[in-house]
């Protein structure tokens, strides 16, 4: 997870680094007393400091301070949580977990993490969860292969995708993405192995699908980022890291364009 000119990795004993991307700084710490797994990791910025947000296994969220990852607050959940993630804009924080609950938080302007809804609409655990640009709609990916868009004005979803492959566990919506400059307007999400999905983001009524790895054989698919600009598109696979460049000039020209 790299973000605010920091990139940082968690493991499976609750082991956590982070380093300065522009200097020789780097830190490591445990951040659990079990030492569990670190599920998911989030960059935030908040009153001109930057937080780092930790989901961990033991059914937690705790947050530290960047870069002297001082320990400030510990959020308590009922399940396993897999990923957090908070709005560009710093006032909205969604988390998700072993359950099929979403959780929206309000962002104080002191720094306090108060619970403003929850929703529910899928039938299994959720593994990822993104925010818009804009900060005023978010998705999450969930195990039974969906990936559902939310406007945060409603409690009902905005729309609803789905995966190619049949089976619950190499279907399931592993990560999801949305690009961060307004002008391009995508989403997107893979499936455990072998597809990858974008989508408008504009109108949520386009869609294209990649494949990766040869036809007749289950790729698995580690990860899915963009870059910053919004041009790129990277795909994690078990040995290698797929490059797909993004039509920015389709997508600018409005209403619609290509999506690769």
């Amino acid at each position: 997870m790299s973000s605010y000119g920091y990139w940082a990795a968690g493991g499976q004993r609750g082991d956590l680094t982070l380093k300065d991307t522009s200097s020789d700084y780097q830190v490591s710490i445990t951040t659990s007393p079990g030492c569990t797994i670190n599920n998911g990791l989030s960059f935030s910025h908040l009153n001109g400091e930057i937080r780092l947000l930790v989901s961990n296994n033991d059914a937690s969220i705790r947050v530290f301070t960047v870069p002297d990852l001082e320990l400030i607050d510990t959020l308590d959940f009922r399940t396993a949580v897999n990923h957090t993630s908070v709005s560009p804009d710093g006032r909205k924080m969604i988390t998700v977990g072993d359950d099929n609950r979403v959780q929206l938080f309000n962002v104080t302007s002191s720094g306090h993490y108060e619970l403003a809804t929850t929703m529910a609409v899928s039938r299994d655990a959720n593994f990822s969860v993104a925010w818009n640009h804009s900060s005023d709609k978010f998705a999450v990916s969930s195990q039974d292969g969906s990936v559902h868009v939310w406007d945060i004005r409603s409690r009902d979803p905005l729309a609803r995708f789905a995966g190619l492959h049949p089976s619950i566990t190499k279907g399931a919506a592993r990560c999801v993405k949305f690009t961060q400059t307004g002008a391009v307007d995508l989403l997107a999400f893979t499936e455990h192995v072998s597809h990858i999905h974008i989508i408008d983001a504009r109108t949520f009524d386009g869609q294209q699908t990649l494949r990766v790895g040869p036809v007749g054989h289950d790729t698995p698919i580690t990860g899915l980022t963009f870059s910053n600009d919004s041009q790129k598109m990277f795909v994690g696979l078990e040995n290698a890291i797929l490059d797909f460049n993004i039509d920015t000039g389709s997508r600018r020209r409005f209403a619609h364009g290509a999506l690769l």
